[in-house]
């Protein structure tokens, strides 16, 4: 079961790969008029709509150490198989899911609440007077 900042970052996965689709620069509308650039007359169905979670999101996903965004935005943005990933950033299997582990739980961390994995985060405090 995934947590819901796995569904985030799969949504913030789904937004940069769209970001710029045509890969020429251009905006996605001209400023005068409100048609597409690219020749489309009517909004796309499939685009994302980006609320305040994602764009907060994508600022966190800056603040992670390197090796952690690399994979991030391997894991959520680039298409293709974990093998094909792991031989692009030169990395173990084992390393390459503990730094998608620890930076899930980095970036639930920073988001809040509503994005702390259970068990880890809310762990309970057990003081050494209440060991038997």
């Amino acid at each position: 079961m995934k947590s819901n900042i796995e569904i985030l970052l799969g949504e913030w996965g789904a937004w940069k790969r769209g970001e710029n689709r045509t890969s020429l620069g251009y905006p996605d509308q001209s400023a005068f008029q409100r048609m597409r650039v690219d020749g489309q007359r009517r909004a796309d169905p499939h685009a994302l709509m980006v609320d305040d979670d994602l764009r907060q999101l994508d600022s966190h996903i800056g603040y992670l150490f390197p090796e952690a965004r690399v994979v991030i935005v391997a894991h959520y943005v680039w298409v293709g198989p974990v093998k094909a990933k792991l031989d692009r950033v030169h990395m173990t299997r084992t390393r390459y899911y503990d730094l998608l582990d620890m930076a899930h739980r980095q970036l639930g961390h920073w988001m809040g609440d509503n994005y702390m994995i259970e068990g880890v985060v809310r762990e309970q405090n057990i003081l050494s007077g209440h060991v038997a």
